[in-house]
């Protein structure tokens, strides 16, 4: 099983996090697993983002995560492009706003993945499988 793991899912799995539902946390569980858990490179700038403004996630923390992305061959991170650019674009604005959810779900459309989140937007919208 191969999953897309959105900015927040990501962080608590890596944390062992209990905020995880405990389908979400089995789906990354057996991704990590199996065919590996698959991290856009959005999910590392809307992670710098949120040390810059809510601070919820230190530098620390995303220096931890980048180190745990770049060494482990369980989680995938992929590169934005033109096939991911053309899936985000065709994305409409009404149904997610905010840029790095739409790179996220285009990540999740271009590479035909279901998305561990818990962003009750991506999953009403529709646009990719979620689990959660």
């Amino acid at each position: 099983m191969r999953v897309l793991a959105d900015s927040h899912a990501i962080v608590w799995h890596l944390q062992g996090s209990e905020r995880l539902s405990a389908t979400a946390a089995s789906a990354l569980t057996e991704a990590e697993t199996t065919d590996g858990v698959v991290v856009s490179i959005a999910t590392m700038i809307d992670l710098w983002y949120v040390t810059q403004t809510t601070r919820k996630l230190t530098q620390a923390n995303l220096a931890e995560l980048r180190d745990m992305l770049a060494s482990s061959p369980a989680l995938i991170l992929q590169p934005i492009d033109i096939v991911v650019v053309d899936a985000t674009t065709s994305i409409p604005r009404d149904l997610l706003t905010d840029p790095w959810d739409r790179f996220i779900v285009g990540t999740a459309r271009a590479l035909a993945l279901p998305l561990v989140t818990r962003d009750r937007a991506i999953r009403d919208s529709g646009l990719v499988p979620t689990i959660w």
